[in-house]
């Protein structure tokens, strides 16, 4: 009896040592987690969104990390995508920084709440650029002279859109056509084929084509300049009206946030934590900042933290902003 008694609790033992092994499997171990990336291939974003996909299989060990692009709308699709993905800790995103500016000045196709976004944070702050045709222009004033700049763009949600419509409002001008649909190295190729003159964006992703000979910066927006372009003029520089202040250092201040990525509201805390780790260990891995180096891209940790409060101080940007904003979006269309 009493064999059978030991027996019987060795045997109860073991149950609750397996049933305790069950538990304490990481939830991610053998899950599949999907980066969903708002532009073409190619392109910046896209480099982000598959550096992460690739260091954070690292540190969540046992899961697979794929990368599904969702371009279109201006970044709204695969920004809707993300927020309205089944919040299970296995969809998250990157999307362009200025995509919730949409929501701000109450674009139609908005369905996110852009301070609702479960931030993991960003991969990197940016320098941004104005290049254009090195064939046609040698610097900004000759660019202003033009009475109909052709400016490639992504589409009416990123900072590829909005800098370029913001900036020729603020100089009172109106004469230049904006292009949108060109995406990841697609206006490259077009300012190289001639039918394009210019396009903004970060530095790291336009200085290939400057490298290359066919296309020259001639503005930029942030507080710091790459070695070698000293000469180069801030936006502040060639924005001379006083009241545009403001608007102009609201677009300096966007470059802090370079590349962020999030989840969707609702996100098991317990899940949100273990991905936000996974986030940021990626991002200051020794091994990812190198090969991201060696591909001409910065990397550096913005933490989740900065990323929620950048995203509820579009909300927070002064009245005379958001009516240029939405006055210059209106002059874009």
């Amino acid at each position: 009896m009493r064999k059978k008694i030991i027996g019987a609790a060795l045997a109860l033992l073991l149950l609750l040592i397996g049933v305790s092994a069950v538990q304490a499997k990481p939830f991610y171990e053998g899950k599949v987690i999907k980066i969903i990336v708002t532009t073409k291939p190619g392109g910046g974003y896209d480099f982000y969104g598959r550096l992460m996909a690739r260091y954070m299989q690292k540190y969540l060990p046992g899961s697979t990390i794929i990368v599904k692009n969702m371009p279109g709308g201006g970044d709204l699709i695969g920004t809707n995508a993300i927020y309205n993905a089944k919040p299970d800790g296995l969809t998250f995103g990157i999307f362009n920084r200025a995509v919730g500016l949409l929501q701000v000045i109450g674009v139609r196709g908005v369905k996110f709440d852009f301070r609702k976004f479960k931030f993991l944070g960003a991969a990197s702050s940016e320098i941004y650029s104005f290049a254009v045709s090195s064939k046609k222009y040698r610097n900004i004033d000759d660019v202003l002279k033009d009475g109909n700049v052709r400016i490639a763009s992504s589409g009416m949600g990123t900072m590829n859109y909005i800098t370029p419509v913001l900036f020729y409002f603020m100089m009172g001008r109106s004469d230049y056509t904006l292009a949108t649909g060109y995406q990841g190295g697609e206006n490259a190729l077009a300012i190289m084929r001639g039918e394009m003159d210019g396009t903004f964006g970060s530095y790291n992703s336009r200085r290939g084509m400057v490298d290359d000979g066919y296309a020259r910066f001639v503005m930029f927006i942030g507080k710091t300049k790459p070695a070698g372009y000293e000469d180069v003029p801030f936006i502040q520089d060639v924005i001379k009206n006083d009241k545009y202040k403001s608007a102009a250092d609201f677009l300096v201040g966007m470059q802090v946030i370079g590349r962020p990525f999030a989840g969707p509201p609702g996100i098991p805390k317990d899940r949100y934590s273990i991905l936000r780790k996974a986030f940021e260990k990626s991002v200051n891995d020794p091994e990812c900042v190198a090969f991201a180096k060696r591909a001409g891209r910065p990397v550096a940790l913005i933490s989740a933290e900065a990323a929620e409060k950048w995203a509820q101080g579009l909300f927070d940007l002064p009245a005379d902003v958001v009516n240029i904003l939405k006055k210059a979006t209106t002059v874009g269309n």
